[in-house]
């Protein structure tokens, strides 16, 4: 293969890719509503990001509650301060472990639902007036942006 045939070829790859993508994406709306699915009723979730979730959480109602959910896909938050006697902890993280591929899917749902969703908007500007800092108001809405996906089966 030629110096200039490498960049035609790579070309035609990312041609035929595009297509196989556009193809697919006008495939998923109908297979969801074959399943019955109702995750692109939430605001932040769309056609291909409801496909990602139903492939990687499956079943939603083997989770008996939302905790497990959070949990399972890493957006529980974790106690880091054990020095504090007693009473609730303070600080938190979020789990490392989980399914980072849901965890991710819900942080594009939050960013999403921050940007054009009321509720989540609220969410934000009360944590971040009780003087938290963003990020840790973001990792305050995971958990929620996945009781608002798991709560909907299918």
């Amino acid at each position: 293969m030629t110096r200039l045939n490498r960049p035609a070829a790579a070309l035609d790859d990312i041609r035929r890719l595009t297509r196989r993508i556009k193809d697919l994406d006008k495939k998923i709306p109908a297979l969801l509503a074959a399943l019955g699915c109702t995750l692109t009723e939430i605001c932040g979730i769309g056609a291909v990001t409801a496909m990602d979730l139903l492939v990687e959480v499956g079943d939603p109602c083997r989770f008996r509650t939302e905790a497990q959910f959070a949990r399972w896909c890493g957006a529980a938050p974790l106690a880091v301060s054990s020095g504090e006697g007693h009473g609730r902890a303070r600080r938190h993280r979020l789990d490392v472990g989980g399914n980072r591929k849901v965890n991710s899917v819900l942080h594009t749902v939050h960013v999403t639902q921050v940007r054009c969703h009321e509720p989540a908007r609220s969410f934000m500007a009360r944590k971040i007036s009780e003087n938290m800092p963003k990020r840790s108001a973001r990792r305050a809405d995971r958990p929620q942006a996945g009781r608002r996906g798991v709560g909907r089966p299918g």
